[in-house]
């Protein structure tokens, strides 16, 4: 069935705003979760970083401070200044060795005294820093050696590996630290390596010291993101899930709760849910197809159509009656315009107003843009006064009906008989037609009452010039009596039920 695959349809719809509006916290809070822990352990590595440089450049002052104390010493005999030298040792912090050179020779150092080595001032990057993996006493320990020249003299102070690894140690908390000077690079294990860390590899930062030819360097990997997550946003991770399924579920549920009357039914306006259901009207002597009946439904997405006298009274207290109107008038309109010429002649199309329609004079250009749409084949258009509400006779009532009279609208007074006002809006309006109710109808052949109403009712409209339109005629009983009455229209499902336009039109077109 149709409205059951909408109504379905409308599930999934829900179901789907439910599952966007609880994946919508999730991924904006773990977006957000993931945003802060790049820059979290971006900012804790560059502020590492930091740290590690300074800690280096301070271990680098000291030993500056020491070449530049003995540096008055280089080109003197070694037995001279051999104290001298073991003194800055003693001294001064992060020093393991002084040593003074005269080119690339060395001839005295503070733990042997005179001596004669060779180094390869290539090794120095910059002239003042080498990274070396060891020396003779400590061939196992890395260390760095600072120079300062003078002239063809220079000092070299050895700075013990202990102190590089203590500090790399230190600052590699998550992602390991590097010491990189020229080609190599310490690592706090002690490892000594030319594969250096380069600007291309992923996760990549340095900090470069300003002070000495040297940077340090890090590269974060997934790991440290994962771990700063979880170490700092496992609460998150937990809530956001959970937040995001309540939300979908409340999202989910507001979807399908239903609104307010008034506001159902001006949804259902705004998206032309209201739709014209079309009954034919015939003639009295030969049952031909002379008129139509506009009636209202409601096409609703997931209970299906809904009968006229579920939303009609509501429709009338909320002030929705008029544009409902005006918008099966227009799609009437729309269908029919085209089509003038399958319409016979002096076709007639019946809609039903109410009280509220008489309230301004609005009813008048809905009606003048109704006839003009039908210009090639003249329609007549009737307004059929229903009894749900007591229309009052005043100023504005009085100039309403003149100008529809004016413009060839006809009135007609629906459900004649059966409510209080029938007989006062005779004595109020123009009225062209009466229109007698089902009820009595129904009646005729089992009940005399009715025969006898209808009877009189006739007699009325005879005496008043009025037409007549018999509604609920269901067999040909009721036919044939109506016909011998001289009812001049009938109307009932023993002609045709109320039907979409699209079939209307299809009957329409053969007769």
């Amino acid at each position: 069935m149709p409205f059951r695959r909408l109504i379905v349809r409308q599930y999934y719809v829900r179901l789907a705003w439910g599952l966007l509006a609880g994946l919508l916290p999730m991924v904006l809070g773990i977006s957000i979760s993931i945003w802060q822990t790049m820059s979290g352990v971006t900012q804790d590595a560059q502020q590492r970083l930091l740290h590690a440089q300074y800690m280096f450049d301070r271990t680098l002052d000291n030993a500056e401070l020491a070449a530049s104390a003995v540096m008055g010493s280089a080109g003197k005999p070694c037995l001279e200044v051999m104290q001298g030298l073991r003194d800055q040792v003693a001294t001064v912090p992060d020093v393991r060795s002084v040593n003074l050179t005269e080119g690339e020779t060395i001839y005295c150092t503070s733990l042997y005294g005179p001596v004669k080595g060779e180094i390869d001032l290539d090794d120095y990057v910059e002239g003042r820093l080498d990274l070396m993996r060891g020396n003779p006493v400590t061939p196992k320990r890395p260390l760095i050696v600072y120079r300062q020249e003078a002239g063809k003299h220079s000092v070299l102070v050895g700075v013990d590996g202990y102190y590089l690894l203590n500090i790399l140690d230190m600052m590699s908390r998550n992602s390991p630290i590097g010491l990189v000077v020229g080609p190599q690079m310490l690592l706090r294990d002690s490892q000594l390596t030319d594969q250096l860390l380069t600007p291309g590899t992923d996760g990549y930062l340095e900090q470069v010291s300003s002070k000495y030819p040297f940077k340090v360097v890090t590269a974060l990997s997934n790991r440290d993101y994962v771990a700063h997550l979880w170490d700092y946003s496992k609460v998150s991770l937990i809530l956001y899930p959970l937040l995001s399924l309540l939300f979908g579920c409340w999202v989910f549920w507001l979807t399908g709760r239903a609104a307010s009357p008034a506001q159902e039914l001006k949804r259902a306006l705004a998206h032309q849910e209201f739709i014209p259901y079309l009954q034919p009207v015939v003639t009295g002597e030969d049952a031909h197809w002379s008129g139509c009946e506009v009636l209202m439904r409601w096409q609703h997405p997931r209970q299906g159509m809904i009968s006229p006298d579920r939303f009609i009274p509501m429709a009338e207290e909320c002030g929705l009656i008029v544009p409902m109107t005006r918008s099966l008038m227009k799609q009437v309109r729309e269908q029919f315009a085209g089509r003038v010429h399958i319409l016979p002649k002096g076709f007639h199309f019946g809609f039903n107003i109410s009280a509220s329609h008489c309230k301004d004079l609005s009813l008048v250009e809905d009606c003048r843009d109704f006839i003009d749409a039908f210009k090639a084949n003249p329609i007549k258009l009737v307004l059929e006064l229903t009894e749900r509400e007591l229309i009052v006779a005043d100023e504005t009532t009085d100039r309403l009906f003149a100008e529809l009279h004016a413009l060839g609208v006809f009135i007609a007074i629906d459900d004649f008989g059966t409510g209080h006002s029938s007989l006062a809006y005779l004595q109020a309006f123009q009225v062209d037609f009466l229109k007698i109710d089902q009820s009595f109808v129904g009646m005729i052949g089992s009940d005399a009452l009715s025969s006898h109403i209808v009877e009189n009712v006739v007699d009325l409209a005879t005496r008043l010039e009025l037409q007549l339109v018999a509604e609920g005629v269901e067999n040909e009983q009721q036919a044939a009596y109506l016909q011998a009455h001289k009812v001049t229209f009938q109307q009932g499902y023993f002609y045709g039920r109320p039907m979409p336009m699209t079939d209307f039109i299809s009957q329409l077109t053969p007769r």
